[in-house]
């Protein structure tokens, strides 16, 4: 008899700051592409290009809009 796998749930890898960090570093700075930083550091393409795409979102936001948002 074959064990079989609850419906659905599946494994969610938690990664620490550092790791996410350095991903993203290696994206935005060194300019490798997502797919092979990805594949190197053995996790999903779509979760680094979220990072990415958030890390970029910040660096676009003037200095002091969180301090703007949280008052409105």
């Amino acid at each position: 008899m074959e064990a079989t796998k609850p419906v659905g749930k599946r494994h969610r890898t938690k990664y620490d700051a550092a790791f996410r960090t350095e991903a993203v570093r290696r994206v935005t700075q060194d300019g490798q592409a997502a797919t092979r930083v990805a594949q190197a550091m053995g996790m999903s393409e779509a979760v680094l290009g979220k990072w990415v795409r958030a890390a970029r979102a910040q660096e676009a936001r003037p200095a002091g809009s969180e301090a703007l948002e949280q008052e409105n």
